[in-house]
């Protein structure tokens, strides 16, 4: 088992790079599948639930009602036990997810998602019900899920999981320049949002030559960043000039541009 999925990741690696012609990679995925599927043994599937399995379907009635419950009387919980349940919740979206990742993508994606999400939801309620909810508490809690978001994405190689860690930091930077320099011009911007770019391009290469799956995070964060400057001007500040919104807009062309001229050295960071 373990050596066809390795054959599967190959196939998909010549899918993206476009080594083979897509038929080609059609033909072997669906050869090598077929030869799983003798030794499927994962009980979830789309045919058990067709065939009235009974097993799962109460296994399914069972995990609606206890996340109902833990709904209904999370408030009323000691603090440790909040904690801890929402520190149990959290490993098994995330651990499932890293386990199924490669097996079934979308539900390994799904729950990531799913984790993400109640991260924030139990973090925000538990925050709410202990009247921590002003101050630095909500900044620190932004900056966990943040620094937990890229561990995760990157250990379990989920793109997308990584890709919002770096977002939440970003959100989490421009409050604080926001709170320290709320009179900081358009200029200055540039230099508080710039060299960040700078530095997430240049990871996005190193990366590339030692690290596989990750590069492509670290590029599109670099290309979000290469903008971030005019978004703060127009969301966080209020004395922006008329004329931004033209900065931004031939920012874009320009960046549009240097894409289309390097496009054979980034697609080949992405792919990988």
């Amino acid at each position: 088992m373990e050596k066809r999925d390795i054959i599967l990741k190959e196939i998909q690696y010549w899918r993206r790079t476009k080594l083979l012609p897509e038929q080609y990679c059609d033909f072997l995925t669906n050869l090598y599948n077929d030869e799983g599927t003798v030794n499927n043994r994962n009980p979830i599937t789309l045919q058990n639930l067709q065939q009235g399995n009974i097993k799962i379907w109460m296994f399914s009635f069972g995990i609606i009602s206890l996340i109902l419950l833990i709904g209904f009387y999370f408030s009323v919980f000691p603090w440790g036990l909040q904690l801890a349940t929402a520190v149990s919740v959290l490993v098994v979206c995330y651990g499932y997810a890293g386990l199924l990742r490669n097996k079934m993508p979308v539900i390994g994606l799904s729950l990531a998602g799913i984790g993400s999400f109640l991260t924030l939801g139990f973090g925000l309620w538990m925050l709410f019900l202990h009247n921590l909810d002003d101050g630095i508490w909500i900044p620190i809690f932004v900056g966990a899920c943040g620094l937990l978001w890229i561990i995760l994405g990157f250990v379990l190689r989920i793109g997308l999981l990584h890709f919002s860690g770096y977002g939440a930091l970003c959100l989490l930077y421009a409050g604080f320049a926001g709170r320290v320099r709320p009179e900081a011009g358009v200029w200055e911007l540039q230099m508080l949002w710039l060299p960040l770019c700078v530095l997430m391009i240049w990871l996005s290469w190193l990366l590339y030559h030692r690290v596989k799956g990750v590069s492509g995070v670290y590029f599109g964060v670099g290309v979000l960043l290469w903008l971030m400057p005019e978004i703060d001007s127009l969301l966080l500040r209020w004395d922006y000039p008329a004329w931004i919104s033209l900065l931004l807009i031939g920012k874009i062309a320009a960046e549009l541009t240097a894409l289309f001229l390097f496009r054979k050295k980034w697609i080949a960071w992405v792919a990988t």
